[in-house]
């Protein structure tokens, strides 16, 4: 039964290397929920027979380490800040799009432990990193057929993000890397077989998949192309200080540095230059500034990040709490990017927000006790070797200075944590072919006193009674259990929501199918209400649909819109989203204190003013739907569609000197304004002045010279007197 255990746990970790491909096209977010749930099974499968190979074996047992010390504090400090979140539901299951929360951190303490204790030799590692690299030659492949079939300068493959292919590119470079130099390179002590290195088939095997992961590193990310520079960078500069023994490597580390530094400086010299400029990626390098973050959304966004964590500096927000310091801390600058910022984009700030100063020291000390195993622990580990993965570590920090981690990288990099763990607690055996006695002296110097479970409860574990009776059977049911608790109901709400969200037999039909998604009670709720209330208009104007169906779709969506802001009463997303569908139906009174409430909770953005002015408007208060859209044009002036608001409240509240200083004689093809303008031509002639409303709509024809036909046909039924206005 050991065996098998042993045999079925190491194909399921092999197995995981799989998740990165999976592509769940029946799903909503097929890229991201695919993965999750898959990694999410696979790694409850393991750890339950994981357990139960611990029970029945002393060998499987874990080992400590720092670093795991490290990873356990992170999860349990992540763990009270999400009890303490501003939404604690969604900072423990996350949703939909993200898939993350405290219950991928538990997910992925657990694949830590399982890994790092199964994986237990040098030759183990070997294999996976093997498998790894050969997996990322496929996943190569897929990408530039992305490049080739769709003409993107960017792949996505199957992880559906540049990104997130960036990442996991990133990664598969420097396990490439390592077995270079562990199974082509790692021949002698103090010298390197030039003349065998080209003649070893291994070194092309592992040579392709680095040219490949490096040259679709350029290609989807900037940001993780300098973290995979800088962590060459770092490497070569450890190598050449610390390595004492290869001269040689100490020489290629140095050349290394030197290569680095003309490439940069080369490139920095000629990125002027309309070679560069005519080339897509080159361009996009070429363009990293900090006045040029991402068209400055960054610059924008961090502040936002540091004024969050100063409200709560301890414990932070709470995992997913991202949008709430983005709304409540939004700078009206941004508003020609997206509205709906959920991460900082930047990891570091990630944690700060989530955790607050404990939550992100506590991640930090992930990369800390790393480096201390690495480099002031003895470990089977030679300083080319702990070089290269500190490059790693440092490439894959510096990189999300600039981004938001996801599964897939996490994923990695705990598979990084789980190797250094493991050749840290394993018995120090001699890497070197150095001399017999001092593979005698050093051999077992740092056997792990944690070997087994001593004492009473080794005895207790080991009783075959209990073992057979209690504590496999308990296993098996909590494994079970736990599979079906934090995944079926979830997986079943998406697959429902995609059947609701399609054509059925009927309206009915949607509708059952939208309040059987919720009715599983998962993580994905606040999405299926989204979508609901999303769909509702379509229903409402579709034909054929009875008018009962049609009242209970739009009570139904409303209902669960309240029951969200319930839920999440100071999210200011889902009181814009119940204000925006009541605007939608048509009920704008009903729709103004809920947009009123947005607008207090993100007091700063504009589109969520917006919405508010055209409510008042639809509702009959002029006077109001000018206050608010005067402030928010005073909010920045820069930005056109609020001019054009502001603009369009002054004429229908007749200020209309006010108005014609501010378009300054431009000419615009806004259509709020041409509205505006016929609204007053429509109210001029219903009070019988003809000239007055010509007068009006000539003034629509002078700012949009677009509008010149339809406005003389208008002008001609005035005069007529056949004009039908609406």
């Amino acid at each position: 039964m050991k065996d098998l255990l042993k045999y079925a746990i190491w194909a399921g970790l092999y197995a995981i290397l799989i998740v990165p491909f999976i592509v769940a096209n029946t799903m909503f977010f097929p890229y991201i929920v695919g993965k999750a749930f898959t990694f999410r099974i696979l790694v409850e499968v393991l750890l339950g027979l994981w357990l139960v190979l611990c029970i029945l074996s002393k060998e499987f047992r874990p080992k400590w380490s720092w670093l795991y010390g490290a990873a356990g504090l992170f999860v349990f400090v992540m763990l009270i800040a999400d009890i303490n979140a501003v939404a604690p539901f969604k900072a423990f299951w996350s949703n939909y799009e993200r898939m993350e929360g405290w219950v991928t951190l538990i997910h992925l303490l657990a694949y830590l432990l399982v890994l790092g204790s199964m994986l237990r030799t040098e030759k183990m590692w070997r294999w996976f990193f093997r498998a790894s690299v050969a997996m990322s030659l496929l996943m190569g492949a897929m990408a530039i057929s992305d490049m080739l079939t769709t003409g993107t300068d960017r792949p996505a493959g199957p992880l559906g993000n540049p990104i997130y292919i960036s990442h996991y590119f990133l990664f598969n470079f420097f396990f490439a890397i390592i077995l270079i130099y562990r199974d082509v390179l790692f021949k002698s002590e103090t010298w390197i077989d030039l003349k065998n290195i080209f003649k070893n088939w291994l070194l092309y095997a592992y040579l392709v998949p680095a040219i490949v992961s490096t040259y679709l590193v350029y290609k989807t990310s900037r940001g993780v192309l300098l973290g995979l520079i800088g962590g060459l960078f770092m490497t070569m500069i450890a190598i050449a200080i610390m390595e004492k023994r290869r001269l040689a490597l100490r020489k290629v580390a140095i050349g290394g540095i030197v290569a680095i530094v003309i490439l940069v400086g080369g490139f920095v010299a000629i990125r002027n230059t309309n070679f560069v400029k005519n080339n897509n990626t080159l361009s996009r390098l070429a363009e990293i500034s900090w006045s040029n973050i991402n068209g400055q959304a960054r610059q924008l966004v961090w502040p936002m990040a540091i004024k969050g964590f100063e409200e709560k500096p301890l414990l932070g927000w709470g995992q997913d709490g991202f949008n709430y310091v983005f709304n409540k801390y939004y700078d009206p600058k941004m508003y020609a990017q997206e509205q709906w910022f959920d991460r900082a984009h930047n990891t570091t700030l990630d944690y700060l927000v989530a955790g607050g100063i404990l939550g992100l020291l506590s991640y930090l000390g992930l990369f800390l006790s790393s480096l201390y195993l690495l480099w002031f622990r003895k470990n089977n580990l030679d300083i080319s070797e702990k070089g290269l993965i500190t490059g790693l570590l440092a490439g894959y920090y510096f990189q999300s200075i600039f981004v938001f981690d996801n599964l897939v990288s996490y994923l990695f990099f705990f598979v990084t944590l789980s190797y250094i763990h493991s050749r840290s607690v394993e018995d120090i055996e001699v890497a070197l072919p150095v001399s017999t006695n001092k593979s005698k002296n050093i051999q077992g110097a740092v056997s792990n006193p944690v070997n087994s479970i001593p004492g009473f409860w080794s005895e207790f574990l080991g009783n075959e009674e209990y073992q057979t009776y209690i504590f496999i059977p308990a296993i098996l049911i909590l494994t079970a259990a736990g599979i079906y608790w934090v995944n079926v109901p979830a997986i079943q709400a998406n697959n429902t929501l995609i059947a609701a969200m399609q054509s059925q037999g009927g309206a009915e039909q949607n509708l059952a199918l939208f309040k059987g998604a919720l009715s599983y009670k998962s993580l994905g709720d606040a999405e299926i209400r989204e979508q609901l209330a999303a769909f509702v208009p379509r229903v409402l104007s579709a034909t054929g649909v009875e008018q009962k169906t049609k009242l209970d779709f739009a009570n139904f969506a409303l209902d669960e819109l309240n029951k969200q802001i319930e839920r999440t009463p100071n999210d200011a997303r889902y009181q814009y989203f119940a204000g925006s569908y009541l605007s939608n139906i048509g009920n704008p009174l009903k729709a103004i204190p809920y947009l009123e409430k947005a607008v207090e909770l993100s007091p700063n953005k504009q589109t969520m003013i917006f919405e508010l002015v055209r409510a008042e408007l639809s509702s009959g208060d002029r006077a109001k739907a000018l206050e608010n859209a005067k402030k928010a044009y005073e909010m920045e002036t820069d930005f056109t569609d609020a001019k054009y608001m502001y603009i369009t409240m002054l004429l229908l509240n007749h200020q209309e000197g006010t108005a014609d200083n501010l378009l300054a004689g431009a000419t615009t093809t806004d259509d709020k304004i041409n509205r505006a303008y016929l609204i007053l031509a429509s109210e001029s002639y219903l009070a019988g002045s003809k000239a007055k409303a010509v007068d009006y709509v000539n003034k629509a024809i002078k700012i949009n010279p677009a509008f010149k036909d339809d406005g003389d046909k208008i002008i001609k039924q005035i005069w007529d007197g056949t004009i039908k206005f609406n």
